[in-house]
């Protein structure tokens, strides 16, 4: 489900409704425009930890990676041929506290080269206030 803002060039080039995983975890675009990307996660007992109105780590991993994974999506330009996919090499997560109801997460890139996107995602409760911070990279695959 989309929310906000959504320009419909940067929606295709995420791509959501092609990543079942999505789906799964009920990761959703909130807003989707040019530098303000953000993607929701509400929780569900699926979800839970042994404190069960606490979302799991991994979801919010799952979550952090699905966002700098759309950022570095947008980054495609339309005549570039070459690029043929993007993995995740590399993410760190710090979580600053319990994360409840529902989060949004929103990437910022922090740098990128043919063959990388550096990419820092914040993620906020429905207060506004920061639980969690992951920084990814991600590999850009191109066609030889």
């Amino acid at each position: 489900m989309v929310k906000e803002n959504i320009d419909s060039k940067l929606l295709d080039l995420i791509a959501p409704e092609s990543i079942a995983y999505w789906s799964l975890l009920g990761i959703e675009v909130e807003s989707a425009v040019q530098d303000d990307i953000k993607l929701g996660l509400s929780m569900r007992p699926e979800l839970g930890t042994r404190l069960p109105e606490i979302i799991h780590g991994g979801a919010i991993g799952s979550l952090i990676d699905a966002a700098a994974g759309a950022m570095t999506s947008t980054l495609r330009q339309e005549d570039d041929e070459t690029w043929v996919g993007q993995a995740t090499i590399d993410m760190n997560i710090t979580f600053l506290g319990p994360a409840k109801g529902h989060i949004i997460a929103k990437p910022t890139l922090l740098r990128q080269s043919r063959a990388f996107s550096f990419v820092q995602v914040d993620v906020s409760n429905e207060d506004n206030k920061l639980v969690a911070v992951g920084r990814v990279t991600y590999s850009i695959i191109r066609a030889r």
